[in-house]
């Protein structure tokens, strides 16, 4: 990856605007391998497209990160950036990690164990399912703190070749 650019606008109706579609169709750049970031100010940490969403929707793919979640950021306990990650993962298809809850497919990643739920704040040892291995709460793609995220598996990476490789290669 590089950097093609910033591009800078300053219109609060945007950035409130959960949808977003007229911002992110007047300000989108590049083809579906271009990771459009847009920093925001809504409610949410973030927001993302699939890669398969492409094909019908190109020119509001990307990501939307609330700017306060940037590392030094405002959002006690999501200020390290790893907001932009976590939605990134989304882009690249990946789903949360309690996608489906306590079932052996859960996320359609076999080396992520199963977890019934999102994780608040990071509760080590946390096992919300009957089913082998201890919740994520250290993959980017849970809702651990910033703090406590330090990484993808093996296949969530073998995952983001496939998708890469099927919708934005």
């Amino acid at each position: 990856f590089y950097k093609a650019g910033v591009d800078r606008y300053y219109n609060s109706t945007w950035h409130a605007d959960r949808q977003s579609t007229t911002y992110r169709s007047k300000t989108r750049l590049g083809g579906a391998n271009a990771l459009n970031i847009w920093l925001v100010d809504f409610k949410y940490l973030g927001m993302a497209t699939f890669p398969w969403d492409y094909a019908s929707n190109p020119k509001i793919d990307g990501i939307r990160v609330q700017y306060s979640s940037l590392p030094g950021g405002s959002i006690t306990n999501y200020n390290e950036g790893k907001t932009a990650t976590h939605e990134a993962g989304h882009w690249f298809g990946l789903y949360h990690t309690f996608q489906g809850g306590c079932t052996s497919t859960n996320d359609e990643v076999a080396d992520t164990p199963a977890q019934s739920s999102s994780t608040s704040g990071c509760p080590t040892g946390r096992d919300s399912c009957s089913l082998p291995g201890l919740d994520p709460i250290n993959n980017y793609m849970d809702y651990s703190y910033d703090n406590c995220y330090n990484q993808y598996t093996p296949n969530q990476s073998s995952r983001i070749s496939q998708m890469w490789t099927a919708y934005r290669g």
